[in-house]
């Protein structure tokens, strides 16, 4: 999976949590069941991605129910970085 270096933090957020031998099966379009995400892997991803850009969770919950590709799960990650920056003078 081709991604932009600032992505790549959560490229390896999503990798950590999925069953072994499923990271290199990794495409935008692949649907999270596909890579083997299931819904408490999604909590798990989404609270990493929390720790790491710790923004409100109510928008990002609102969100979640649409998440069904790894290139929107990567979506909703760049959301919140882009918070996160946002709310520290970063962006």
């Amino acid at each position: 999976m081709s991604v932009s270096v600032d992505d790549e933090d959560l490229l390896a957020v999503i990798k950590e949590a999925l069953p072994p031998g499923r990271a290199r099966h990794l495409r935008p379009e692949a649907t999270l069941r596909q890579v083997g995400i299931d819904s408490l892997c999604l909590v798990l991803i989404v609270g990493r991605f929390l720790e790491r850009y710790p923004v409100p969770v109510e928008p990002l919950q609102h969100q979640l129910g649409s998440v069904r590709t790894i290139g929107e799960l990567l979506d909703l990650g760049r959301g919140a970085r882009a918070t996160w920056m946002q709310g520290n003078g970063h962006g």
